[in-house]
């Protein structure tokens, strides 16, 4: 997610956020780190001399989407409150992937996004288990590989996937409004 978001961002970050100054990714080591640091980081940037915001994205993977979020936001107010927003990838980061295949393509020249997009069970990336999907189509496929080089392709107004248009969305509506708390 780190190296995706860290391709994403500069397209969409409002005049006078940057990435790396005064907006940071903060990548944890799987899920359940992800959770256990939630309390304990939300409880110091409480204290930062300046407004914090929190942006938390977790892949959905199998888990409800409603219980996933909102196991979350518990987590973010019991320590806060702080200005967050959460966001689910469903199911997961491969499916934004999958939402622009001239994206893929473009990494992986052996694909060919013009016949797969034509594939029924291609038209909606967020109900596919991505990442197995990918691992099929393309010989070698790695994930940290993908994250960097797919993410610095991918056109934000044609990708097919309603959960990376929700994410895209959020961010901009949230860092738009970055100076409110």
């Amino acid at each position: 997610m780190k190296n995706f978001l860290g391709n994403i961002l500069p397209q969409i970050l409002p005049d006078g956020i940057f990435l790396n100054r005064n907006c940071f990714i903060r990548p944890h080591e799987g899920k359940q780190h992800l959770k256990k640091e939630i309390p304990q980081k939300i409880r110091a940037y409480k204290n930062f001399r300046i407004p914090i915001k929190v942006i938390i994205i977790h892949d959905q993977d199998t888990a409800d989407c409603k219980i996933l979020k909102a196991g979350l936001k518990k987590l973010v107010n019991d320590a806060g409150p702080i200005p967050h927003l959460i966001r689910i990838p469903c199911r997961e980061l491969e499916a934004w992937y999958l939402g622009d295949m001239d994206a893929i393509e473009r990494v992986y020249p052996r694909f060919k996004a013009d016949h797969f997009r034509r594939w029924a069970k291609f038209r909606d990336p967020d109900h596919l288990m991505a990442s197995e999907e990918l691992r099929k189509l393309i010989p070698g496929f790695q994930k940290g590989y993908a994250s960097r080089e797919i993410s610095k392709h991918i056109q934000i107004n044609k990708n097919r996937s309603k959960s990376f248009h929700h994410l895209i969305d959020g961010l901009t509506v949230f860092l738009r409004n970055a100076n409110k708390v």
